[in-house]
């Protein structure tokens, strides 16, 4: 591809006004990747990032990806979600949560995940396909499942 800072392929939408974000270089969006940013919220993208085809942000509040993070096609990241008490209010009316979500430097998410809000994924790890990650995944490990767990040390 040669030399690029951002590179956004077929179909990427960003839903935002104002964007509020920080994209680094060599960061690559494919097809039909989507940018939900909140006009209050953050996106962070650091460098040499790159997302594959479908893979969704949701941002409300933050949402901070290190250096070097591969994510897999058709995963979520959503610092968001709705919440209601079917006897007090419809769906409709639910409150919604927001909780800023930090991904580490070198990690690796598979294919079809789903990271919810308030998770930290720290330096060094890779999530198995599929997965559905909430709270912290330790430095230099592997998770995977639904929900994700720890499988082993990398190193």
């Amino acid at each position: 591809m040669g030399k690029f800072s951002v590179a956004i392929l077929d179909n990427v939408s960003i839903k935002s006004k104002p964007l509020k974000s920080v994209i680094g270089n060599n960061v690559i969006f494919y097809d039909n990747c989507i940018l939900e940013i909140h006009p209050t919220a953050t996106l962070y993208i650091g460098n040499n990032c790159t997302f594959s085809y479908g893979v969704v942000f949701s941002a409300f509040q933050e949402i901070i990806i290190g250096n070097d993070v591969m994510i897999g096609e058709y995963s979520s990241i959503r610092d968001t979600t709705h919440q209601y008490n079917i006897r007090d209010k419809s769906m409709v009316f639910g409150n919604d949560t927001s909780i800023p979500i930090k991904i580490g430097n070198n990690v690796w998410i598979g294919r079809g995940c789903l990271i919810m809000p308030g998770t930290i994924i720290e330096d060094g790890v890779v999530v198995a396909a599929n997965s559905l990650v909430k709270g912290t995944l330790k430095a230099n490990s592997i998770y995977g499942g639904n929900p994700a767990k720890f499988i082993k040390n990398r190193i």
